[in-house]
């Protein structure tokens, strides 16, 4: 609609056209006029901001259960990845991974956040490489002690950021050239002094992923040597209960 143009309407009209936009009704023409004056203008400001701005190119990786991530391209040709969620994800929620995600990131453990946008509902970060899970195929199942002290450094840097991730799934690490990142904090929570008491631990990403990496590692018929750095950062009492003998 050309707002330039509303002269031209009834009252009755600007009244349907504000009530279709959610707007409060003003008695007179002229402040209809003005109210919807105002919100076409921060609409084309936010559309150039936000929609504007990135270019979707295609898909990256399957759906999952809250969106999908997408390539996108700025003007300037900058690749990123976009995250989107559902338009029933909440204001806060997404605001609050998106700040985890930066609290990661700001120690090097996740991938930059370079903007979100709680309206149309996305995250935009630094694009990673690849799938650790597709280059654990590439060595026949098997996860070199390398790559688990990157994964046991990732955790360490979470406590230190007090960031409990919560979703030790081999699909949320990738690779930025060799190094290696968590994504998805989707289920992430600020490591609080209630969270503490709840987890009974002060590092919970040392004390609790690695069990779920282990067990995960395990389950999917991986060699024992995919897990054996990992499992000595596990305590006595996990050990016994999941039946992990650390070598000597």
């Amino acid at each position: 609609m050309d707002y330039s143009q509303l002269e031209n309407y009834t009252y009755v009209q600007l009244k349907q056209i504000a009530q279709s936009m959610s707007l409060p009704i003003h008695r007179t023409k002229a402040g209809i006029i003005e109210q919807v004056t105002e919100a076409f203008k921060e609409y084309e400001k936010y559309k150039r901001s936000k929609l504007d701005k990135y270019k979707r190119c295609k898909q990256l990786g399957e759906k999952g259960k809250e969106g999908t991530t997408f390539l996108v391209v700025t003007k300037d040709g900058s690749e990123y990845a976009m995250k989107t969620f559902r338009k029933q994800k909440s204001s806060a929620n997404l605001i609050k991974e998106a700040e985890l995600q930066k609290l990661a990131a700001d120690l090097g453990a996740s991938p930059n956040v370079v903007d979100f946008d709680t309206v149309s509902k996305y995250i935009v970060m630094e694009k990673m490489d690849r799938h650790l899970v597709d280059v654990i195929k590439e060595q026949e199942g098997n996860v070199t002690k390398q790559q688990q002290k990157q994964i046991i450094a990732i955790y360490k840097k979470l406590d230190k950021a007090r960031v409990f991730h919560g979703d030790a799934n081999l699909l949320n690490y990738m690779y930025k050239g060799t190094k290696l990142y968590i994504i998805d904090f989707g289920m992430a929570r600020e490591i609080t002094t209630s969270l503490v008491k709840k987890l009974g631990t002060e590092t919970p990403n040392i004390q609790i992923m690695t069990l779920g990496l282990a067990l995960k590692l395990r389950d999917l018929g991986c060699n024992r040597s995919s897990y054996d750095h990992i499992i000595n950062y596990l305590s006595d009492e996990q050990r016994i209960q999941f039946n992990f003998v650390v070598k000597k």
